[in-house]
Order: C-alpha cells, then structure tokens, then sequence
C-alpha cells in the first residue's frame, strides 16, 4: 500500500530529556517479546567539537554570499535531525504497547527485510522511502521506453553468506526473479587495466532488474503501509512516541524507529547499534 504523509491522533505520555558530554551514539530498540517491561528510548551524544564552523571557536559560522548558496537536496534531513537528536537522551516513561507500530526510514533491501520480519511478528509498520520510481534503494532499475534495454544503476549484482538470506534467494531462484551471473566481473582501474573479481562466492543478478526483488519483497506483506516519495526531515520525541515529519509536515508519530536507509544523508556521527528483537 502507497499512501502520504498525513496526521495521526497524539498519544499522551511523558519523556525526560537528558544532556549528554560524550561522543558516543547509541540507538535502542524495545524488546518486542517483553512489551509491558520494555521502555524504547534513543541515546544520542553530541561530540567535543563544534558541529558548526571553527572547533576553536565555536560561534564562528562560515559565511554565506547572497543568492550564491544552493542547499544540496537531503540537507534538511541532514541538519535537523542532527539539531533534534545530537545533543538529547531521551527516556521515554510509558511502556511500549502490545501492538506497536514501527517507522522504518528507508525502503531498501534491509528496511523492507525488517518490515517483512516484523510482520511474521504480527507488528505493524510504515516504510518512508525517498524513491520516485518505486521502492528498493540499491535495488533500483530504469528501463528505456521501447526498447529492450535493463539499467540496475546502483547494485548490478550481489553475494550470499547468511543463511536466512540463502533461503530467500533460493525462493527467488525457482521464481525465476534472480539467477546467478556466469559472465566476468571485474574492476576497470584507470589507465583500462582489468582487474577481474574472484569467483568465489556466486554472484546473483536479477531477470528483469533489481526491483522486481523489492517489489517481491513487499509483495508478502499485509501489515506494512509504503510512503514515497517522502524524505524524513525530523525525528522527535513526542508525548511518549517518534513523531515523523517531511519539512514540517507530519508524517506520523511510532513507538520505535529503524533507520534503514544507506546513510548518504546520514547525520553525521550517527550509527544504528541496536536492533529489534
């Protein structure tokens, strides 16, 4: 299912706030199997050093000629979730409820993988992706109008090692959605030196593109709601839950967040260390 942004009714509940000193970043996330005792909170911790000009002096900002400077698409993201999170712990007090829905920020390979696991769960979830296209991130293809010609632009093939994925891609396998790549892959290094890639482990194509496998993907789900394109620009704690927006326009508020995308745009500084268990 496709849908927009739109308002969702507020739940009530408190939260702490907590200032941090060190450099470190944590994300947690609840324990669904245990969901009266689990309390979802998010520890982010500035750095020492000043995110905006000269570390020497930090209120020093770098300045802007008039009508020269262009704001790069992603920004938005890029800075406000870094304003909202990077200098708060936030410990939420209400516990997470027995049906709760989960935000995944980013409709790859692994963000629809853990709306698919978190289905088998019985747990709801809304996957923001920023594809205008379709949905798959590095599974992204274009085609040519008329004319047979297949372009995956970011991943041209992929390897497998873990087990649960070996299952996945053999289902894909009798489908016909994938097979594996019998031609030479290699790296043209510059000066058109070859370098070819070992053999060792197969590597997987799609028939038709890559993103047909998303589209398979969520083909499996009944619980997960798509909102695209949507570029997530703020991340905040409200009233016991994650509220969502994209440029000030609500997107929803959650009981925990995955952030799945593939970090391009990733707030400095910020990594996922946690997972949802």
């Amino acid at each position: 299912m496709t849908s927009a942004c739109s308002n969702n009714p507020l739940i009530s509940s408190s939260f702490l706030l907590h200032s941090l000193k060190s450099p470190n970043v944590s994300i947690f996330f609840p324990k669904f199997s245990n969901p009266i005792s689990s309390i979802p909170y998010i520890q982010m911790n500035s750095n020492n050093k000043s995110p905006i000009g000269n570390s020497k002096n930090p209120t020093q900002r770098r300045s802007k000629s008039p009508g020269k400077y262009k704001p790069r698409y992603g920004t938005s993201r890029k800075s406000t979730l870094k304003k909202s999170l990077s200098q708060e712990q936030v410990n939420f007090t209400k516990p997470i409820p027995e049906d709760p829905v989960v935000g995944i920020i980013g409709g790859g390979m692994s963000g629809l993988a853990c709306a698919l696991y978190l289905e088998k769960r019985g747990i709801r979830s809304t996957v923001f992706d920023t594809g205008i296209h379709g949905l798959g991130g590095r599974m992204g293809t274009r085609m040519i109008d008329h004319q047979p010609l297949i372009f995956d632009h970011a991943a041209q093939f992929f390897t497998v090692t873990n087990p649960k994925f070996v299952e996945l891609v053999d289902d894909w396998l009798k489908r016909g959605l994938v097979r594996e790549w019998q031609g030479t892959i290699g790296e043209l290094e510059l000066g058109g030196h070859f370098v070819p890639f070992p053999s060792s482990p197969p590597k997987y194509i799609g028939v038709n593109g890559m993103r047909p496998l998303a589209d398979s993907l969520l083909s499996q789900t009944s619980l997960v709601n798509v909102v695209r394109p949507c570029w997530v620009s703020t991340l905040e704690p409200f009233n016991g839950t994650w509220h969502l927006s994209e440029k000030e326009k609500p997107c929803g508020q959650f009981d925990a967040i995955v952030i799945a995308h593939n970090g391009k745009n990733e707030p400095e500084g910020l990594r996922v260390q946690g997972a949802l268990e």
